[in-house]
């Protein structure tokens, strides 16, 4: 069993942009925007090389966040490919000049990596009509309110946080079902970990626009947070009718089935995040392992997850105590 490893690793459907798991060398990320400057999720990026050939592909998570890792040094371009959304891709060209020294062999080594940070605004196509990860969704929104939330959404761009959350709250006073306002307050509050504010502000939400996959997802998040689960689960479902292929979403469906003793759907739910994620989100391999070793009684399995976690996050400060469950797990499974 290693249900009691969670509490030490603090494992949670939770994704974390800022990671630096996988940063080894040069690493390039940064977020995509969209109207109103709202984080577009789920769209496509990719990273060439001089000659146009591709390097990596990714996706942007739920807060509209790419990363490349271990990047060659060179002259690079980064490709927004925003299919299926009523954005225009963007392209821009990077250069990244890595120093060499002397190895004290006779040869040389590479050494100052770099992390370049590079974020995208895209303009809509003329033809722009309501679709799925780019929706746009149209209000009328009263002068003063709209004024309130653009000098906000720039506070909190230049990580004013105080006043652009108090802006934000301004807005929604002036006209409380603006539903711009209500996403991203609401998702800053799940930022936060003030998650019954958070649920508030994101159930008016999707009740205001029922196709705003960031406010479902937030909502289930805010929800799971607080132990909601059958609750969170509805939330994801209907986020997932909206964005199918959503990597966190499917995470967090996947651990919210395996809380409501829904084993075999949780499988086909995290298996689905893995292949969707490319493997970006290490916490896929953790939650699977949780539900082989605990619930499924498949200790093989679990162990080859945990094997697939350390090597996908190979500087987590659990390491040792994982090595360990591994070799327990595998004992049992010979047993």
């Amino acid at each position: 069993m290693i249900a009691a490893a969670v509490v030490v690793i603090g494992a949670s459907p939770a994704y974390d942009p800022g990671s630096a798991a996988f940063a080894q060398g040069n690493s390039i990320s940064g977020f995509v925007w969209g109207l109103e400057r709202r984080p577009l999720a789920d769209v496509n990026v990719e990273l060439q090389d001089d000659m146009f050939a591709t390097l990596q592909r990714t996706r942007t998570n739920h807060s509209g966040v790419y990363q490349f890792y271990n990047v060659p040094g060179g002259r690079l371009r980064i490709k927004i490919l925003p299919y299926g959304t009523d954005y225009e891709p963007q392209e821009k060209e990077v250069e990244i000049i890595n120093f060499t020294r002397d190895n004290g062999a006779g040869g040389l080594r590479r050494s100052g990596f770099s992390n370049e940070k590079h974020d995208f605004y895209l303009n809509l196509r003329r033809d722009a009509v309501a679709s799925t990860t780019g929706t746009i969704f149209a209000q009328e929104i009263p002068a003063d309110a709209k004024r309130l939330y653009d000098q906000a959404v720039e506070d909190l761009a230049n990580k004013k946080e105080k006043e652009g959350l108090e802006g934000l709250k301004s807005a929604l006073e002036i006209f409380p079902k603006y539903f711009y306002a209500l996403d991203r307050l609401g998702n800053e509050y799940v930022r936060l970990r003030h998650f019954e504010a958070a649920e508030i502000l994101l159930a008016i939400a999707v009740d205001v626009n029922p196709k705003g996959f960031r406010s479902w997802y937030g909502l289930a998040y805010a929800r799971y947070s607080q132990k909601k689960y059958a609750s969170a689960l509805e939330a994801t479902e209907k986020a997932t009718v909206l964005n199918p292929t959503s990597p966190e979403n499917l995470f967090l469906t996947g651990s919210l089935l395996r809380l409501t003793k829904k084993y075999d759907n949780a499988e086909k739910a995290l298996l689905q995040a893995q292949k969707e994620s490319g493997d970006r989100l290490p916490l896929v391999h953790w939650e699977l392992a949780l539900l082989y070793a605990n619930n499924l009684n498949r200790p093989k399995d679990a162990a080859n997850e945990l094997k697939a976690f350390l090597k996908a996050q190979p500087d987590t400060k659990d390491a040792e105590m994982i090595k360990k469950l591994i070799v327990d797990l595998e004992a049992k499974a010979k047993a």
